[in-house]
């Protein structure tokens, strides 16, 4: 494991690289296959080797990984799960229209995003088209990363709109259009644009899934770089540590599953959120290349722990009421545990004490969080994950603060912290 600063640099190296889901789930996949791992697909028959890196991918916006190690119904699946989604915008099935002399660009919202940051600012556009071929299916994806700023927002003066700090309500259907072009003949242009990128012709564009970003690159800032600003940390960066600790642990005597899922901020309900089999997928079939009989399997979940990793709130200086004041959480000071008694949170009792025991016997720095009595906090898929598996599991995250914005603000050395808890976590320590 390289040090804290080497890390930060990775880290912000692969958010840069991974706009949207599908562009991460290539970035943790050029990881895994350069710690030797092997893919499987779905659909086709598994020969397993003890000990082997294995990896799955699904619609091009899931990615598991796993090892099988020691004997899972005695030592349990050491699980550790995060998502790769992020609140922003999606681009409409209609994706383009023109007014006043302008081609914009219509958009619907995804996920508890913060709107008013959009504005004023740099947008590229990624994701995935689906084109026309003569292959028995009759189309193929492409993904696609428009790297270079290609949208913009422009806010109203406060000169024609007077409550413009005053008010931070938008009409993401009329006022969060980006511009694209210059349209004087009223011609729209952003499918041919499109098409062009990919080398298609644009009636072969069958569908899409595309997502403006923010065009400037993720970066450190404070007087001693002690901080990164960048988009996507929430929960990218959880993605990242997840898929690290994994590659880090290759003598690991413990069987452990790597999951990292889609539609977390929408609810997790589609074949590629939480909320799907492929957890379930992976343990039916290692316990059946493994022989096991269904109590063999049980008493293996009986022995499991998951680990959710979801990014947590710092304490910000201007709105500490906000938060449990006697619990302030710090960037750059470590892992989150992060507790609810109304389980929007899946830690337990349990699942708290084999955390700090964790972080104690690896010299991990690691925190508490507890949600203002007064405010009911945002869910993660611990609690999904917990209850269709009957699995101890704990919630846990790096502190950050402008959690949903398009950029999110955190601390430099808490992504290596948290790859070392997750290498220690899958080595079964």
């Amino acid at each position: 494991m390289s040090n804290t600063r080497e890390y930060a640099e990775k880290l912000l190296k692969y958010l840069d690289n991974s706009p949207t889901p599908f562009q991460s789930v290539e970035e943790l996949e050029k990881m895994l296959l350069s710690a030797g791992a092997c893919e499987l697909l779905e659909h086709e028959e598994w020969n397993l080797e003890r000990g082997k890196l294995y990896f799955m991918k699904k619609a091009g916006t899931q990615i598991v990984a796993f090892r099988v190690a020691g004997e899972p119904k005695l030592g349990g699946f050491r699980i550790g799960a995060a998502h790769h989604d992020a609140p922003g915008f999606r681009i409409k099935t209609v994706p383009s229209s023109v007014d006043s002399g302008y081609e914009r660009i219509m958009v619907e919202g995804f996920g508890g995003l913060i709107v008013h940051g959009w504005l004023d600012r740099p947008l590229s556009v990624a994701g995935r088209v689906y084109v026309k071929d003569e292959s028995p299916e009759g189309f193929h994806p492409v993904n696609v990363n428009i790297k270079k700023p290609l949208f913009l927002i422009p806010s109203a003066a406060p000169h024609v709109k007077k409550d413009v700090n005053e008010s931070a309500r938008y009409s993401i259907q009329n006022e969060m259009c980006p511009f694209f072009a210059i349209s004087k003949d009223g011609k729209k242009t952003f499918a041919s644009y499109l098409a062009e990128q990919i080398g298609a012709a644009e009636d072969d564009i069958l569908s899409y899934e595309l997502a403006p970003y923010d065009a400037t690159p993720g970066c450190f800032t404070g007087v001693n770089e002690e901080f990164i600003s960048v988009p996507r940390l929430d929960d990218c960066a959880m993605a990242h540590a997840i898929i690290t600790g994994m590659c880090e642990s290759p003598e690991a005597d413990t069987t452990a599953i790597a999951a990292i899922f889609d539609h977390e901020e929408i609810g997790s309900n589609s074949d590629r959120g939480a909320r799907c089999n492929t957890i379930m997928q992976l343990i039916d079939r290692i316990c059946e290349k493994l022989g096991y009989t269904a109590e063999d399997k049980y008493r293996a979940l009986a022995n499991s722990m998951i680990f959710s990793a979801d990014m947590a709130h710092a304490t910000h200086p201007a709105f500490k009421g906000l938060q449990d004041p006697k619990l302030p959480v710090q960037l750059g000071a470590g892992p989150v545990l992060k507790l609810s008694p109304g389980q929007h949170y899946s830690t337990s009792a349990r699942g708290t004490a084999f955390f700090r025991t964790l972080c104690e016997r690896e010299n991990i720095p690691y925190q508490q969080f507890n949600n203002n009595s007064d405010t009911r906090g945002g869910g993660t898929i611990g609690p999904i994950l917990s209850a269709a598996y009957g699995v101890c599991s704990v919630d846990l995250g790096n502190p950050v603060l402008a959690m949903h914005a398009v950029r999110e603000f955190g601390g430099a050395d808490d992504g290596y912290y948290m790859a070392k808890l997750f290498e220690a976590f899958f080595m079964g320590k």
